[in-house]
């Protein structure tokens, strides 16, 4: 039967980025716009192209089945999406959304929103089903920014339409969030989060990404998340492991404690098994405890184009055509890949125009021109299937709280002592700084003082570490004896932690009325986290380093190599410190270090411009 299409153009007081965040959000927009609950398989193929089979039952009744092929998108201008239904009163539908920066009669920038509907029908129920169901949908669908606009215009902070109230215990929240507020000192913090569990979406208060919410609410991102962690503890909410693609960036599995989680991970839609990484393949997200709300962890869409915000454009071509692939300007470095295949091509800074083939493996090429303020490549599809072309960007997503960065974390140690992986898992983590702390002299104290005073001398000297370490981002992984071994997610931390305990190690002494001598060392670069003892415990050359350098140091100093000295020692501009150079072996290390000794610490920053030792 002969296709009909449908156009819809509204405009908008909402910018074009604005506009595209909210529209480009499909799973909530579809949501919302009370479309049904989808069913997705897994990648398939058929036909030379790819899709995933979609099941789902229109009105609650009515049974659905068809193929939705990867959407295709120029982030912030245009989208669109293909079914083609295996039954039903439809046998296709083509959705696609335009935007377009608009001058509005008062004179403001806005947003012309354009959606095109083109539906062919499959039989005569279908010529009915069209305007009775489909233009329904797509009308609520063009009527999600006034629903936007409406609930924002006495809104402290940014809310999304829902569709519905949702149920909550009220007695058991208020009497959590009480409980909460003696472990947490921000009251409009934990307020916030109160409002946001009663009265966002079901979606928006599953998987909750604290910095994102915590950058939405302006908040400092680690305050959420320490009361993210402090609400898990009380039973507001639930913690879940999120293994990560590290090609599409989402979510292929989730474990409800680390124990569950395994060192390698499969993409169907990369067609990858990739091994993880605490660093970017795991983060943590957290969902609302259902003894407070039970919300419905359904899907309406999983392929949009927020589902991968990194992927700036993405392109369908079939076999033996060519087409362009229009990007947009972006700063950063950037790639072209193909999904399934994962063949890259590398950003390269030229105005050479020339068509890039695949040829089923590889490219014609091993870089693309690629201009940072936008533009067109022509690709050319020289396999005997279907590719799907993407544009993204190559810097991870700085909003996820990664596995990494939350393990290294003091209240996360406190309060989840017992999270650990299985014994039989090792999980590299490309980069942490370990700092390993020793008492000088710790011998003599026990001689001099005897084991009851030195002991209590010793616990004092552990919680006086504990705390600047704490505030510093980073936690105690051991001690050993009169020692402890910490680790830190930036380094810039660890350094400033390093400064403020050898700087206030004198006050300290003053209070106790001791004269205690700590010395220090540092070190930076990929670790193994493992199970030791059930503790999620750190190894390798790495750490061995770490220990080493620390026995270089010789009581109220710094030790680390000459390479992590030059890129922190713009950050310690607030202290006054000398630095003396050692080359030097280190025990169970071939080579000879360049150790950075800093010593004669203080706060005070200099105005001596000539003396080369103060940063």
């Amino acid at each position: 039967m002969k296709e009909k299409q449908y156009v819809f153009k509204k405009e908008y007081p909402i910018s074009r980025g604005k506009a595209w965040e909210l529209l480009a959000d499909t799973e909530h927009l579809n949501r919302v716009s009370g479309l049904f609950p989808v069913d997705f398989s897994d990648t398939a193929f058929k036909d030379q192209k790819m899709f995933r089979y979609a099941e789902a039952k229109a009105l609650g009744i009515v049974p659905l089945k068809w193929r939705e092929y990867p959407f295709e998108w120029v982030k912030e201008e245009v989208y669109s999406v293909e079914r083609r239904y295996e039954s039903g009163p439809i046998k296709q539908l083509l959705w696609e959304v335009a935007l377009e920066d608009l001058v509005l009669s008062d004179g403001t920038l806005g947003t012309q929103v354009t959606g095109t509907a083109r539906f062919t029908p499959a039989n005569v129920l279908g010529l009915a089903a069209i305007p009775v169901v489909g233009l329904k949908s797509i009308k609520e669908i063009m009527n999600y920014l006034d629903k936007y606009i409406e609930t924002n215009k006495d809104s402290g902070y940014e809310k999304l339409p829902v569709q519905a109230s949702p149920k909550i215990d009220q007695d058991r929240l208020r009497r959590i969030c009480e409980n909460l507020s003696t472990l947490h000192s921000q009251p409009e913090q934990l307020k916030q989060l109160e409002d946001h569990l009663e009265s966002a979406g079901d979606d928006e208060v599953l998987h909750m990404k604290p910095y994102v919410l915590a950058d939405n609410w302006a908040f400092p991102r680690k305050e959420i998340l320490s009361l993210f962690l402090n609400g898990v503890k009380e039973g507001l909410l639930l913690q879940e492991w999120h293994l990560m693609c590290p090609n599409c960036r989402v979510s292929k599995s989730t474990a409800s404690s680390m124990k569950e989680v395994k060192d390698e991970v499969h993409c169907d839609l990369c067609g990858i098994n990739y091994e993880l990484s605490f660093d970017q393949y795991i983060e943590m997200q957290f969902s609302v405890h259902p003894s407070i709300r039970t919300a419905a962890d359904q899907t309406y869409c999983l392929t949009g184009p927020a589902k991968s915000a990194h992927v700036l454009a993405q392109r369908r071509i079939l076999p033996g055509e060519q087409a362009i692939l229009k990007y947009p300007a972006v700063k950063g470095k950037t790639r072209i890949r193909l999904l399934k295949h994962n063949a890259v091509m590398t950003q390269e800074n030229s105005a050479v125009k020339q068509t890039y083939h695949f040829d089923g493996e590889h490219w014609s090429s091993a870089s693309a021109g690629i201009s940072e303020d936008g533009g067109e490549l022509t690709i050319a599809n020289d396999a005997e299937e279907e590719i799907i072309v993407v544009y993204e960007t190559i810097d991870w997503n700085h909003q996820s709280v990664t596995a990494a960065e939350i393990t290294s974390l003091q209240l996360f140690r406190d309060l989840f002592s017992t999270e650990v992986l299985s014994p039989d898992q090792q999980i590299g983590i490309q980069s942490m700084t370990v700092l390993f702390s020793d008492l000088k002299a710790s011998t003599a104290l026990y001689e001099k003082e005897g084991d009851a005073a030195a002991y209590h001398q010793v616990n004092e000297h552990f919680r006086y570490l504990k705390k600047h370490i704490s505030a510093h981002n980073g936690t105690i992984v051991k001690t050993i004896g009169d020692a402890i071994m910490a680790v830190f997610f930036h380094e810039e931390d660890a350094a400033m932690a390093a400064l403020d305990i050898q700087t206030g190690i004198g006050q300290f002494n003053e209070e106790q009325q001791i004269d205690l001598s700590i010395k220090l060392g540092l070190n930076s670069g990929p670790v193994i986290a493992v199970n030791a003892n059930d503790l999620l415990d750190y190894f390798g050359r790495t750490v061995n380093v770490a220990a080493r350098i620390q026995q270089k140091s010789e009581g109220h100093d710094v030790v680390m190599v000459t390479r992590d000295f030059e890129r922190m020692k713009e950050l310690m501009k607030g202290y006054q410190f000398e630095v003396s150079l050692e080359e030097t072996g280190l025990a169970g290390t071939e080579y000879m270090h360049q150790l950075v000794r800093i010593h004669d610490i203080s706060r005070q920053i200099s105005t001596n411009p000539t003396k080369e030792a103060i940063c």
